[in-house]
C-alpha cells in the first residue's frame, strides 16, 4: 500500500525524506495548521518547532479519522512535555521524541503506517553510564573481547563518548571519530572507508572516539546516524560505548538506534541518586517506555554493609539487575597499563560476570556461537595468581 502524507513544518527537508520512500506516493508540505489538502491524506506530521501543541485539538477536529504525529520542540521543558503528553493522549495523537533526527521522525511515521520497524536493531548494543568513572569503556572492551571469541559474526566497537576516545586499552592504530567529521557531515562515509579507518585486534574491530576538544559538542545526530548506518552495513554486531554525558548528539543517536541497552553504575551515591535519575524521568521516560528498558550492570561491586546493596540499587534506579561485576581493585589499571584485557587478568568472578553479559547479547541478538572455540576452563588470571585471590575489604 502507498500513502499520501501531509507535513506541517517550515523545514522542507521532511518532504524530501518522505518522497524518497517507496511507500509514499505523495507528500504535501504546509507551514500553517489551517491547511487544506486537495487529495485524501493518510497521515499528518506536525513539527513542534513550527506549530505549538496548543493547536493540536483544532487540527484533530478538522482531521478526526487519520493518524497524527507531533514532533516535540527540542526546547520543551519537563513540565511542557507532560502537558504535551496529556494533549496527545486526549486527542489520540502520537508524540515523537525530540531526540529523533528528521530521518528517524519520518521512519517512525512510515513504521506506524506499514508496520515495519526499520529504526532499531538487537545487533546494535549500547552501553551507558550513570556518571564519570562508572567503567563503561572497560566493560565494553572486555565484553567485546569475549564476544568476538565466542561468535562467528564480526564485532565492532564504536567509541562514541565525545569526551573519551577509549584508545588506551590496547595499542590503537586506527582513525578517530573526529577524523571522520567531514565524511559524516557530507554523508560520504562508505563501507570501504570505514573498513580502512577501524583498528583490528585479535577479537574485534574498534573505531576510537573523539579526541578533538573543540568538537565535543559539535557532532550532530544526522552525522552519528550516518556512522551507525554504515557500521551496521559493514559489521554484524555493533557495541557502542556512549559514555555518561546525556546532552550530546552521540548519546541521543545511540539511544534511539539501539534496542538492547545496558546501564553501568557503581555503588557510589552520585551514580544512582544524582544526574541519571533526572535524565531518565525528565527526558527519556516521557517519550517511549519501550526505549528505556535498560539492563542494569553494577560495576566495581563490593559486598560491604556500608555500601548500597544490589536489591536497593535496583529499586532506586527502577531497573532489573543483569549482573554485578566484582571490584578488581588495582588489577583494572594494571591491566590497561600492560595492554591486557581485564577478562584475561581478572579473577573467576569477574569473568563469570562478563560471560553473563555476553550470553545475554548472543541470545537477544540471535548471534551464532563459534563451536570451533568451545569455552574451556580458562586459566586463572596472571594477577590473580600472583596475589592469590586478594579482595578489597573497603
Amino acid at each position: 500500500m502507498i500513502f499520501t502524507i501531509a507535513v506541517v513544518s517550515e523545514d522542507v527537508y521532511y518532504k524530501e525524506i518522505f518522497q524518497k520512500h517507496q511507500s509514499i506516493e505523495l507528500c504535501l508540505s504546509f507551514d500553517k495548521p489551517e491547511f487544506k489538502a486537495n487529495v485524501p491524506i493518510h497521515a499528518i506530521l506536525i513539527d513542534g518547532d513550527t506549530i505549538s501543541y496548543h493547536e493540536l485539538p483544532n487540527i484533530r477536529r478538522v482531521h478526526p479519522n487519520i493518524p497524527i504525529f507531533y514532533k516535540l520542540n527540542a526546547a520543551a521543558t519537563a513540565s511542557v512535555i507532560k502537558n504535551i503528553q496529556l494533549v496527545c493522549s486526549g486527542y489520540q495523537i502520537e508524540p515523537i521524541s525530540e531526540l529523533y533526527n528528521r530521518e528517524q521522525v519520518v521512519l517512525e511515521v512510515i513504521k506506524y503506517l506499514t508496520g515495519d520497524d526499520e529504526r532499531s536493531s538487537n545487533r546494535i548494543i549500547a552501553f551507558f553510564g550513570t556518571h564519570s568513572g562508572a567503567g563503561v569503556s572497560t566493560t565494553v572492551m572486555n565484553v567485546a573481547r569475549l564476544l568476538g571469541q565466542r561468535v562467528k559474526e564480526r564485532v565492532l566497537v564504536l567509541s562514541l563518548n565525545p569526551w573519551d576516545p577509549a584508545d588506551y586499552f590496547q595499542q590503537y592504530e586506527g582513525h578517530y571519530l573526529n577524523d571522520l567529521k567531514v565524511d559524516l557531515r557530507t554523508k560520504n562515509l562508505t563501507q570501504q572507508k570505514l573498513q580502512q579507518y577501524v583498528h583490528k585486534n585479535k577479537f574485534f574491530y574498534q573505531l576510537a572516539g573523539n579526541r578533538d576538544i573543540k568538537l565535543q559538542r559539535y557532532f550532530e545526530t544526522e552525522e552519528i546516524d550516518h556512522l551507525i548506518e554504515v557500521a551496521s552495513s559493514s559489521f554484524d554486531t555493533i557495541l557502542i560505548d556512549a559514555g555518561c554525558h546525556f546532552d550530546n548528539a552521540c548519546y541521543a543517536q545511540t539511544f534511539v538506534s539501539s534496542n538492547l541497552k545496558f546501564l553501568v553504575t557503581t555503588q557510589e551515591t552520585k551514580g544512582y541518586r544524582n544526574y541519571f535519575p533526572l535524565i531518565k524521568q525528565q527526558l527519556l521516560d516521557p517519550y517511549n517506555k519501550e526505549l528505556t528498558n535498560f539492563l542494569l550492570l553494577i560495576n566495581q561491586y563490593r559486598p560491604n554493609y556500608a555500601l548500597i546493596n544490589e536489591k536497593d540499587l535496583q529499586e532506586d534506579l527502577e531497573m532489573s539487575l543483569l549482573t554485578s561485576i566484582p571490584d578488581q581493585d588495582v588489577f583494572g589499571p594494571i591491566s590497561i597499563r600492560q595492554n591486557e584485557f581485564l577478562y584475561d587478568t581478572g579473577d573467576n568472578d569477574y569473568r563469570e560476570a562478563i560471560e553473563t553479559i555476553v550470553n545475554t547479547i548472543i541470545g537477544e541478538a540471535n548471534l551464532t556461537r563459534d563451536t570451533t572455540d568451545i569455552p574451556k576452563q580458562e586459566k586463572k588470571g596472571f594477577f590473580s595468581t600472583i596475589f592469590g585471590g586478594f579482595k578489597s575489604t573497603n
